[in-house]
């Protein structure tokens, strides 16, 4: 009750806030574009800063567009989508520039880096549900997964040596999504940009329970003002197969836009047998009452069943050519011990509804009131070999929150934002229910033991915050705070013995009997997030940034949970409770630290950047033999310092042939040794680089136009690695080369749109080593390896009219 009140409070403080506010102005006209081009978006000026970004030489290489504005409509699949997003999605805070589908950002805070419409269809994979892989070309991220198509929920990202377990994953800037379970909400189709933050981030784009990795926000491609069609047809290898089709209304003249949407796909894992399937609905809708009010209405249904992609040891790694498609077991044996490894015991399924409102009331000139509730729920399950068992973990989850929030506009060049966010979010994690089940020689699973049965309260999160941009002439200031405040619930773990086969409910109504030292006490993390950073635009193309930025990543009271369940009788004959070892994971803390210096005109952008980060109370997982043998749990008692630089480059050649690229020289490594919670040997970990961080990455690609074909090769190399904290295990560099293929064939029958596509993934069939799990956070053990997918072929038809 008191955090009820605390929210109500901070959402009540909001509501008389606003005086003094200039109207937003709208932003240029969208022009017509060529498949691949250079053009500058440019957020809403004061008319002083608009008079003079006038006298900029060669600012716009390509004409400009107005990213989520109504001036004109964003085709799906076309051009001009790479900067429209619909009447529902707010226009840019930071100053972006188009380069090649990429779009290079020129921030007023932080490395921002977003990808648009048109970049995320050649980037985001044939199945078009992956927002990670559409990442994957931006400096100091990798991206890895087993998955050619990036259907497989088997995958990770990797911000500057930080794993997307501290990632903030935001749709139209808001955290709908769980910790575990669920899978990709929306098919890209129906995203017009994604938005990825590297480092210090704007207090109002930060929002999410971890944030220290970064925040990678979709912005949803809202009903268009013109009624179409589009159908697209995708295939290609290991009987990849993808229908999609989009329905927009147009502009009524009730003031009533909408857009629904709908696909199915499926895919057969490379490695062996098993496959995926999505299957996904999605509906937006925009009504206008008069000029004061707004609302947009956002609803998506998602399900997903998918067999698991294997893992290799370090040791098979060393011998990719033989042990390259190894996987699950194919065919049952009739002894228990292997079928556990049979491949339909080893998957993951999830069924999820999400459903967003954007509320926007303008209830004075330039003065703007905006609500934005939502709702997430997810019902699945994972089931996975544990030991000589199969464990099937049961995944149901609620979310639901929502931000209010105060937009000013003043003619002083100012511009303030005040919000209150406010979520409460059901577990897992951690797990209340883990089931473990036998294999019977007829190949059944027969139930053997609750694993775990826990009574586990909601998880709330309230958190106030203001951002203040102010122009003064030339330079733009901007700095925030945001304050975190984290409340984690009460937590009971029960004896499972005698308790019979059912769902959680039923366990806990069976009255199972407490473990003894299993109770932890509720409690709030809390932690201050400030933010500032100073732009200067020098004029003739030139412009420069430094800024800082806190971050925040939550304690994962999960593991801690597990390990000590299943390790109780050894941790308490050290007097060690549950409560002790919850104790010893605080929240991570990430200092960040950015420079930049850009350059823009005569169709050339050159960014160079410089980044520094000091993350303190870094969760990692270690081994203690003071408590038993391979016992582990977490400790947040790491802290790592990263630096390194950054560059993005593109370059207009002419009219039909534009480079891209980006690289990465980076390094990060712990700071000292890790300790152990009973104060044995430490850990030596000191100056080694952080697991699963390349050190060393580049990324390029160019697109050569003639008549109505295209051909975009792209190549990425990432260096050498390593998969333990000790850096023993080394993984070597690889370098991969994908192919994309375009005719465009409208003409041929007199569509508004009709394209081919033709793609090759990892053109040479190199074998190398993709993701590793777990990385950064994991000290304890060897890590998990995944061989990156071979070569795939995939082709794509899209029609709009």
């Amino acid at each position: 009750m008191r955090k009820v009140v605390s929210a109500l409070t901070g959402i009540c403080l909001l509501a008389p806030m606003g005086a003094l506010a200039q109207e937003e102005k709208s932003a240029e006209a969208t022009n017509s574009l060529p498949p691949i081009n250079v053009v500058t978006t440019k957020q809403p000026k004061s008319p002083a800063k608009q008079k003079a970004a006038k006298k900029k030489p060669n600012a716009n290489v390509a004409g400009g567009t107005g990213a989520g504005t109504s001036s004109s409509d964003g085709a799906i699949g076309g051009a001009n989508a790479a900067a429209q997003g619909g009447d529902n999605a707010n226009p840019p805070s930071v100053n972006r520039q188009t380069v090649g589908g990429i779009i290079v950002a020129d921030p007023d805070l932080g490395r921002v880096s977003s990808v648009t419409h048109e970049g995320l269809s050649l980037l985001g994979g044939g199945a078009q549900t992956s927002f990670y892989k559409a990442a994957d070309i931006l400096p100091s991220i990798l991206v890895e997964s087993p998955d050619p198509y990036g259907l497989s929920g088997t995958r990770n990202i990797n911000i500057a040596g930080k794993s997307d377990f501290h990632l903030a994953r935001t749709i139209n800037g808001l955290p709908i999504a769980g910790i575990v379970g669920g899978g990709d909400l929306y098919d890209l189709e129906n995203i017009y940009r994604l938005d990825v933050y590297r480092g210090p981030i704007p207090a109002d784009k930060s929002l999410g329970i971890s944030n220290a990795s970064g925040v990678i926000d979709q912005r949803i491609l809202g009903p268009q003002n013109k009624q179409s069609n589009f159908i697209e047809q995708s295939f290609g290898s290991w009987d990849f197969n993808k229908t999609f089709a989009r329905i927009d209304t147009g502009l009524l003249s009730t003031g009533t836009k909408l857009f629904i949407s709908g696909s199915t796909t499926s895919a057969d894992k490379w490695t062996g047998v098993g496959d995926a399937s999505r299957e996904n609905a999605a509906l937006g809708l925009s009504q206008s009452f008069g000029n004061a009010l707004k609302v947009d209405v956002n609803a998506v249904y998602n399900k997903f069943d998918g067999n698991s992609y294997r893992a290799l040891t370090y040791a098979q790694t060393q011998n990719l050519k033989a042990n390259y498609d190894f996987d699950y077991n194919k065919t049952l044996t009739g002894i228990p011990a292997a079928d556990v490894n049979y491949y339909k015991f080893n998957r993951v399924n999830s069924e999820t509804f999400a459903v967003q409102a954007d509320i926007d009331y303008q209830f004075s000139e330039g003065q703007h009131l905006v609500f934005k509730p939502y709702y997430w729920k997810n019902d699945g399950a994972q089931y996975n070999a544990a030991g000589s068992t199969v464990q099937i973990w049961r995944q149901q989850s609620d979310n639901v929150g929502g931000v209010l929030e105060y937009n000013g506009h003043f003619r002083t060049g100012t511009d303030v934002v005040v919000g209150y966010w406010w979520q409460s979010m059901a577990p897992p994690p951690p797990p209340t229910d883990q089931r473990r089940f036998s294999v019977t020689a007829s190949g059944d699973l027969a139930f053997a033991s609750w694993n775990t049965i826990a009574d586990i309260d909601d998880f709330v999160v309230n958190s106030p915050y203001v951002q203040l941009t102010q122009e003064l002439g030339s330079i733009t200031v901007t700095g925030g705070l945001r304050y975190m405040n984290l409340g984690a619930p009460d937590m009971h773990y029960f004896n499972g013995a005698g308790i019979p086969n059912g769902s959680l409910d039923d366990a806990l109504a069976a009255n199972p009997a407490p473990f003894p030292g299993t109770t932890v006490a509720a409690q709030d993390y809390t932690e201050y997030l400030p933010n500032i950073g100073i732009t200067n635009d020098f004029g003739g193309g030139w412009s420069a940034n430094v800024s800082y930025g806190r971050n925040f990543g939550r304690p994962d009271w999960g593991p801690q949970a597990s390990n000590y369940i299943q390790n109780r009788a050894a941790f308490q004959a050290k007097g060690i409770t549950l409560q002790d070892v919850v104790d010893r994971v605080k929240p991570e803390v990430a200092d960040q630290f950015a420079a930049q210096v850009s350059f823009r005109g005569y169709g050339l952008t050159v960014i160079p950047s410089v980044f520094y980060a000091e993350h303190t109370n870094k969760q990692v997982k270690v081994i203690d033999p003071s408590i038993g043998p391979n016992i582990a749990y977490y400790e947040g008692t790491g802290s790592s310092t990263e630096y390194g630089v950054e560059l993005q480059v593109a370059y207009q050649f002419n009219s039909t042939l534009f480079a891209f690229g980006s690289g990465t020289l980076a390094s990060e490594t712990f700071d000292a040794d890790t300790p152990t919670l009973t104060g044995g040997s430490l850990l030596a970990t000191k100056g080694n680089q952080i697991p699963n961080t390349p050190q060393t990455m580049l990324k390029a690609g160019m697109t050569y136009t003639w008549n109505d074909f295209s051909v975009t090769p792209v190549v990425r190399y990432i260096g050498e690695r390593y998969g333990d904290a000790a850096n023993v295990q080394k993984v070597s560099g690889y370098t991969v080369v994908d192919l994309t293929l375009g005719y465009d064939i409208k003409d041929k029958f007199g569509l508004d749109e009709a394209t081919f596509k033709f793609g090759v993934i990892n053109l040479f069939d190199r074998k190398y080593v993709s993701q590793i799990s777990p990385n950064e956070t994991d000290l304890s053990s060897s890590a998990n390896y995944y061989v990156g997918a071979p070569r795939t072929l995939m082709g794509t038809v899209a029609v709009k009219f």
